[in-house]
């Protein structure tokens, strides 16, 4: 039976630290969309957004893993996980703009190197699924369903602690809890259509001739696994911490050593099937990340993302600990958009280094900056728990499961 959580509502830390960083955020968003006017409209200086490219779908799938884990969550009636959900949803909607305008801006400017395989020779036949059109239809298909359903699912949650400011109509909490739970495999299924989506197309097509088709299981349980890790974080960086006890830090913690032995079952699943097929078509791509050049970042993500917390969250010290989770959870972070980086820039360059293209850097932090503002600003104009939930007693039948 898993401790009641307190349903006292938090005292509000001073804004004044939230509102420096803020204003920060925003000065470095600005600088970003300066440097993206700059470099669009310079010939000699252009940005070539592979940085960008691999910033946007480690953003993008972190983002939108918060949702997911509500969903989950929900669906499982774990308790200890409702201060969570509000903090989640809003990193969900919080870059939802960016999302949409990110990947028309890749789509305009970037689809000549990124989608080299839409332009085939004159005497190579293409499926109508490889066509420019269906790329942008399909993507965007799965951006507005997920974002869609996401928003639909965040509304609802919200109107019980909007409506207690108010003078509205008193809301049955448990027909809105049941509408969630039914919403919420919704949620899941529409999460897994849009990353399959952009796994094909910003990954697994840069490869000619790639059969590994566990490969968009990967993609998207890699951000479940960095977005729940993030969460870890992000009530540090709000300066919010009454509801996150050690209750909520334990447990967060068994779930991410879970999911650590989780994302290396998949990623040994589609390496198993390149190395033992040798195929120099798949297999090449994964030596020229694994030696030479990039050998130090694909060791890098392996640290972070699973020798490093598997064996740190053994200990139950180190789970208790809020430091060392936000420690664990940046290297999670970090070993994810590692991998990001090499699904896409290896297979155009031997030997890149991502931070030498000083447009593409700042594109880059300027888009982080833009979703952590953003973020920050929903969080100071919305209900940051969702309080109805919070004090709602789980039913009888949920006690029992306990």
């Amino acid at each position: 039976m898993i401790t009641e959580t307190a349903t006292t509502a938090p005292q509000s830390s001073s804004p004044a630290s939230t509102s420096a960083a803020l204003w920060v955020l925003i000065a470095l968003f600005v600088l970003g969309l300066a440097s993206l006017v700059y470099g669009l409209s310079n010939k000699t200086i252009r940005p070539d957004f592979a940085l960008f490219t691999a910033s946007l779908l480690f953003l993008m799938g972190v983002s939108q893993a918060g949702v997911v884990f509500c969903a989950i969550t929900r669906i499982v009636r774990a308790q200890w996980a409702k201060p969570y959900y509000r903090l989640a949803e809003l990193s969900t909607l919080a870059f939802f703009p960016f999302a949409i305008l990110g990947f028309l801006l890749i789509y305009f400017y970037a689809r000549d190197d990124l989608f080299y395989w839409l332009t085939p020779s004159s005497d190579e036949h293409l499926s109508s699924w490889l066509n420019i059109n269906w790329l942008l239809v399909r993507d965007l298909f799965g951006l507005l369903l997920f974002y869609g359903l996401s928003a639909v699912y965040v509304i609802k949650g919200l109107k019980p602690d909007m409506a207690s400011h108010s003078k509205a109509a008193t809301i049955d909490h448990r027909q809105i809890e049941r509408q969630l739970y039914v919403l919420s495999p919704l949620v899941i299924l529409a999460f897994v259509i849009c990353n399959t989506l952009f796994a094909w197309d910003f990954a697994m097509m840069l490869t000619p001739h790639w059969h590994s088709t566990v490969f968009p299981i990967y993609f998207w349980f890699g951000n479940l696994f960095a977005g729940t890790a993030a969460l870890i974080v992000f009530p540090a960086l709000l300066a919010e911490g009454s509801f996150f006890g050690p209750l909520q830090i334990r447990y967060l913690g068994r779930l991410i050593h879970c999911f650590t032995l989780i994302w290396l079952y998949f990623f040994w699943a589609q390496f198993f099937v390149i190395w033992f097929g040798n195929l120099p078509h798949e297999s090449d791509p994964l030596w020229r990340q694994m030696y030479g050049h990039y050998a130090p970042y694909y060791w890098t993500m392996m640290a972070g993302c699973f020798f490093v917390p598997f064996a740190a969250l053994v200990f139950a010290s180190v789970k208790g600990s809020l430091l060392s989770m936000c420690i664990i959870s940046f290297g999670i972070n970090l070993g994810i958009w590692i991998n990001k980086y090499l699904m896409i820039v290896p297979v155009f360059s031997a030997d890149d280094r991502p931070f030498d293209n000083w447009l593409d850097l700042s594109l880059s932090v300027g888009l982080l900056a833009g979703f952590l503002a953003l973020l920050i600003w929903l969080a100071r104009r919305l209900p940051l728990y969702s309080y109805w939930e919070i004090n709602l007693k789980p039913e009888a039948k949920d006690y029992k499961a306990e």
